[in-house]
């Protein structure tokens, strides 16, 4: 029989299936709820009880979304979002993950959204990711702070 950790062993890191940081997850339910809530449909999360996002294939590594869903506009947009806590807006290895989600909102005209968090130990979180993803020439639909 195999564990859970077992499970996630046959993933590559940024594609498993549910979100183990429990400040991401935190955030992560809040916003699948808050989507749910207002409407929006095709709801996939890395969350229990949720049919996991997709991988996407990238040339150097693959990721899966954190969170993927479609506006209740006529379009019926599609949206990715990615959750960032504080030691993640400096982390260097979620340049890749970043240019990848954010290749793919182009190649599928989706919105690309990041949540983060309201308050922090070291302060706002949104201006320090507002920055980074300048500086990485990408550009967020929006940014949630809660």
């Amino acid at each position: 029989m195999e564990t859970n950790n077992e499970k996630e062993a046959l993933f590559n890191p940024g594609c498993e299936p549910v979100v183990e940081d429990e400040e991401r997850r935190r955030l992560l339910w809040l916003m699948a709820e808050y989507f749910r809530t207002i409407g929006y449909t095709d709801i996939k999360a890395r969350l229990p009880g949720f049919m996991p996002p997709p991988i996407l294939s990238g040339t150097i590594e693959d990721h899966r979304p954190d969170f993927t869903c479609r506006q209740s506009d006529s379009a019926r947009t599609p949206i990715i979002l990615e959750i960032v806590t504080p030691h993640m807006v400096d982390d260097p290895t979620a340049e890749n993950r970043w240019s990848l989600l954010a290749s793919a909102a182009k190649l599928y005209n989706a919105e690309l959204h990041f949540v983060v968090p309201k308050w922090a130990a070291n302060g706002p979180v949104d201006p320090g990711l507002k920055r980074r993803l300048a500086r990485m020439e990408l550009t967020a639909n929006r940014v949630w702070t809660v």
